[in-house]
């Protein structure tokens, strides 16, 4: 159905997006809705490195649709590099298929989807837009208010699947734990190395760059250490670009497209390391810590089975680490906002490694 759809958001009309409701895809259909006019403007260019979005302003020939008359389309990225990686990571079948089969199953607060395909290398989907919540500026880093609202909003997601095995409906999710890990991923780090040092190595202590070169080739024990704890859905691009806050501080959260099963604390690690300033994660890293740990006990989960959390959040900056120089090495910054991003992820990264002394558990790998 979506195989001659443009590869543009803005460029979708009346009628491929009347159609796309109409039959809904893997999302509820909407019989008999009709647009009469769209109105689109681009969102997100600076920070959606996977997606290719646009905010659609419609007008419905029947007012009485029962749906919002602000929506969002999302494509795949027209960026070379960012569509070698979503490939490489098959993320436009994931995203569908989070909303799909596991929305329903979590509270974390997730927009409505109206329309979700999927046919070969082309993905749409259409969610609610949530105007007038905004998502928050991972440049300027969240304050103290948003970040505890995003640890507790993470505990929610997490808490469902905490030490329990993989139902046969949740095969799709891709796993920490998958055999091919070590040799797929681990081979493209390795490749990727030399380019993300040519380009951000000036940027980082040496050290932090010494132990990304011996953790790449160790990849296999940090994976075995993390599959010894709890597994559980995972995020895997908990950043303030996926989620927006509304006026009283309401979190929902966006962009499903790396939903996978991982440790808890790679989430976390993310989170914390990318998204905080160095001095504002520095003040706030052991309340936010005992945060996510007391919401996932007030949730249920077994205090002991939470004890490896710090362990897990210090090894995960090496594991950023990694994946970061795999993915920046070949997605390209458009504009100065796009540079500064990658750079406050990489050195607020590094800061915290460094903080954490992560490099100490390489000799346990």
């Amino acid at each position: 159905m979506i195989e001659d759809f443009p590869e543009d958001p803005t460029e979708f009309s009346p009628e491929h997006l009347s159609s796309l409701l109409r039959e809904g895809g893997f999302a509820p259909p909407n019989p008999g809705v009709e647009i009469s006019a769209v109105r689109s403007e681009p969102l997100a260019a600076e920070s959606a490195f996977l997606g290719s979005l646009a905010r659609l302003h419609v007008t419905w020939k029947v007012n009485e649709t029962g749906l919002p008359d602000r929506l969002v389309i999302k494509l795949p990225t027209q960026d070379p590099g960012g569509r070698q990686v979503g490939e490489m990571l098959n993320v436009w079948f994931r995203e569908s298929e989070f909303y799909f089969r596991l929305a329903p199953l979590i509270t974390t607060p997730i927009p409505t989807c109206r329309a979700n395909f999927v046919e070969n290398s082309k993905a749409v989907l259409i969610l609610d837009d949530l105007h007038p919540a905004s998502p928050g500026d991972q440049v300027e880093g969240a304050s103290a208010d948003q970040a505890r609202a995003a640890v507790e909003a993470l505990a929610r997601l997490h808490a469902p699947f905490w030490t329990r095995s993989r139902s046969v409906s949740l095969n799709w999710v891709p796993g920490i734990d998958a055999p091919q890990l070590v040799g797929g991923l681990g081979q493209a780090m390795s490749q990727a190395l030399p380019r993300f040092v040519e380009r951000f190595g000036e940027l980082l202590p040496t050290q932090g760059l010494d132990w990304l070169h011996s953790f790449v080739p160790l990849l296999g024990g940090w994976q075995s250490n993390l599959m010894s704890n709890p597994l559980t859905i995972a995020h895997a691009d908990y950043r303030l670009a996926n989620m927006l806050f509304d006026h009283n501080g309401n979190i929902t959260v966006i962009d499903w497209q790396t939903a996978m099963f991982s440790g808890g604390a790679t989430d976390l690690s993310f989170f914390l390391a990318t998204n905080l300033t160095i001095e504002t994660r520095r003040s706030l890293e052991d309340d936010l810590i005992d945060t996510y740990v007391e919401t996932l006990v007030g949730l249920g989960i077994d205090r002991s089975a939470t004890r490896h959390i710090r362990s897990d959040y210090e090894q995960a900056h090496l594991w950023w680490m990694g994946m970061l120089a795999n993915n920046l090495s070949t997605i390209e910054t458009p504009n100065d906002e796009s540079q500064r991003l990658f750079e406050a992820m990489l050195t607020r990264l590094y800061s915290a490694a460094l903080d954490a002394n992560s490099g100490r558990f390489l000799a346990d790998y």
